[in-house]
């Protein structure tokens, strides 16, 4: 899987990432990395080793959109067009990209299914 370097996804998120456990550090095991903009809430959890991701919204203190499990992750990209920031994770499957914007404001995109597909 194509990644970011670390210094690059802490620049998008603003933190540093946080491991699943404390023993574990960057790119071993589950690490997590958290930004708030207003009053929402992005929480991206990645385990760079496995290919596998988690995306989590908040709207206030209620999560609103939870994805888990997401595999098989071809390539994570860091994109800035404008004022929008984000980050595009592409899949090994050719399902359509999923976009998780950062800046100016949180919003996560991702069509599922192709047009024209039920």
């Amino acid at each position: 899987m194509e990644m970011p370097e670390l210094a690059d996804l802490i620049w998008l998120f603003e933190d540093e990432p946080t491991p699943s456990e404390e023993d574990l550090s960057w790119p071993v095991g589950l690490q997590s990395f958290r930004l708030r903009r207003g009053d929402r809430e992005v929480l991206f959890s990645l385990d760079p080793t496995s290919g596998e991701a988690y995306v989590s919204l908040f709207e206030g203190d209620e999560e609103t959109v939870s994805l888990g499990r997401l595999r098989k992750l071809e390539r994570l990209t860091v994109e800035k067009e404008g004022e929008r920031e984000g980050l595009v994770l592409r899949f090994v499957s050719g399902l359509d990209p999923l976009r998780l914007q950062t800046r100016p404001v949180i919003r996560l995109s991702w069509d599922v299914n192709p047009l024209g597909v039920w």
